[in-house]
């Protein structure tokens, strides 16, 4: 649930960006009731050998099941 918090924050903060808006991350962050050190620890988060094992097979899951429901 957090991640995906996180996830929007960083989302909405780079649309800002682009417009040319300046977005304050910490008053977001404080009205979505998340901690700023928690945001920034997720920020920089480098995934691990297992997790990057875990979404290769995912994808390659994914990409089998669109495969067989392809029309021939």
């Amino acid at each position: 649930m957090t991640e995906a918090i996180y996830l929007e924050v960083s989302e909405k903060t780079e649309a800002a960006k682009k417009a040319g808006r300046r977005v304050s991350v910490s008053g977001m962050l404080k009205f979505l009731g998340v901690s700023r050190s928690g945001y920034l620890a997720w920020l920089h988060h480098v995934p691990s050998d297992t997790e990057k094992r875990r979404k290769a097979v995912k994808a390659k899951i994914q990409d089998i099941y669109d495969d067989s429901k392809a029309p021939s």
